[in-house]
């Protein structure tokens, strides 16, 4: 069952039917890895991971640019009164973040867009392996960065970045949790 915030915001903004499935899915692997961190004695806060990943998405229904969603995810939970600590996780989900030089070279924001706590580490990183609804592993995150370099090499520096920050959140949450992705 569904926070009942998550259901009020998924319909406020008519959020399509399959990104409401990636989300679910998001979720349900970010909560594998909580339940694991929490066996090994690590706090994380399991609302605001549930929630985040509920909502990390919630941009698309505004736009699915991929440089751009993460932005409107963030606007629209600042709007409706959702926590910070939750806007934050919607705000530095995309790939395993960026730097505020990397936003302003990609023509964003300048603004620093890197995971930093635990749940948002957690939620970001779910969110990389999971492919439409379909959880899948980290090596398939790293072929989908070889296919945007191949489709976009002017965009290589970025995801060269993306690939030493996600594999750095990769180690973390495997030595946190011994779980292997």
């Amino acid at each position: 069952m569904l926070p009942k915030i998550v259901e009020e915001i998924w319909g406020k903004y008519g959020l399509e039917k399959s990104v409401r499935e990636h989300c679910k899915k998001v979720a349900e692997l970010a909560m594998r890895i909580v339940e694991r961190a929490e066996k090994n004695g690590i706090r994380v806060d399991k609302e605001a991971v549930l929630l985040g990943a509920l909502l990390h998405d919630v941009g698309r229904a505004l736009t699915h640019d991929p440089f751009e969603h993460f932005l409107k995810s963030a606007e629209i939970l600042k709007k409706e009164g959702v926590d910070e600590k939750i806007v934050r996780i919607a705000e530095r989900h995309f790939s395993a973040g960026m730097t505020a030089e990397e936003a302003k070279k990609l023509g964003l924001p300048e603004k620093n867009y890197v995971p930093v706590t635990l749940e948002e580490k957690i939620v970001s990183f779910a969110d990389n392996l999971v492919f439409g609804s379909e959880i899948r592993d980290f090596k398939s995150f790293l072929e989908r960065l070889e296919r945007i370099d191949s489709a976009n090499p002017d965009l290589r520096w970025f995801t060269e970045k993306t690939r030493e920050r996600a594999k750095k959140m990769k180690e973390e949450i495997e030595t946190l949790t011994g779980m292997r992705f």
